[in-house]
């Protein structure tokens, strides 16, 4: 089962930014509850927690998703990850394996979303 992260629209959205987290089967959601990071001092984390909670094998990461803390809550419990463009519909998505470059940079987003929280500036899109 895949777990990944849309908007209103179905597209991928970023974890912390996302309306729902849902999890598919068969090319079909399965499941799709309203995003508990949105309301959530650890967002990104949040997410992967709920992830494995719903039994996911397999994790699609919208790009800027998947910081440190989210990768090693994820990383040897569940069987692959993968990161995607933002945007794109989840059944569509053309997917590449997680690399540290994503994770650094994801880990950046988040560190710039929580400070500019902080201060009510915009955070800068992915």
């Amino acid at each position: 089962m895949i777990c990944s992260t849309i908007n209103d629209n179905g597209e991928l959205e970023i974890f912390s930014k996302a309306d729902y987290i849902v999890l598919m089967d068969g090319g079909k959601i399965i499941h799709k509850e309203k995003n508990p990071a949105l309301e959530a001092k650890e967002k990104r984390p949040t997410v992967a927690k709920r992830c494995l909670e719903l039994g996911a094998d397999t994790v699609i990461a919208p790009h800027g998703s998947l910081c440190l803390p989210s990768y090693t809550i994820l990383n040897g419990k569940v069987k692959r990850i993968y990161i995607a463009r933002r945007g794109e519909k989840l059944s569509e998505a053309m997917v590449w394996p997680v690399n540290m470059g994503e994770i650094a940079y994801s880990s950046f987003l988040a560190t710039w979303e929580r400070l500019a929280h902080l201060t009510n500036k915009s955070t800068p899109r992915a």
